[in-house]
């Protein structure tokens, strides 16, 4: 049986989180609260125009990586999240926003990529 998550990925997602984490993020999968975990949040904005008017739509999209053992079970549409923003020192803004799980994508690497719904 081949492994979905070879064990050299299942331990880069903790490293990545510790080097690169820039927020806390608490997760409610299946209506249970889980304890924080550390994740790479990132947001970008994108103007478009929009063909049918012909106006320029700007939106923002917010991107979580965390490591894939610590959502185990997460599903889109179902589960939301509070982030948590952190400062230089990996320690709470008192800045933090709740958004529900539009979508999420694993590869079987380290990280899982989760597509936020909603703005800081």
């Amino acid at each position: 049986m081949i492994d979905a998550r070879p064990a050299l990925f299942r331990r880069m997602g903790a490293a990545f989180e510790k080097t690169f984490g820039n927020v806390d993020a608490v997760f409610t999968i299946a209506g249970i609260g889980r304890p924080p975990v550390r994740g790479i949040l990132r947001k970008w904005r994108e103007i478009d125009l929009a063909e049918e008017l012909g106006q320029a739509v700007e939106g923002t999209t917010h991107l979580l990586s965390v490591s894939a053992e610590s959502v185990a079970g997460l599903m889109s549409q179902r589960d939301s999240v509070i982030i948590h923003e952190l400062d230089r020192n990996g320690v709470r803004t008192g800045v933090n926003a709740a958004f529900e799980i539009r979508d999420n994508s694993d590869d079987g690497r380290a990280m899982v990529r989760i597509h936020l719904s909603g703005d800081i």
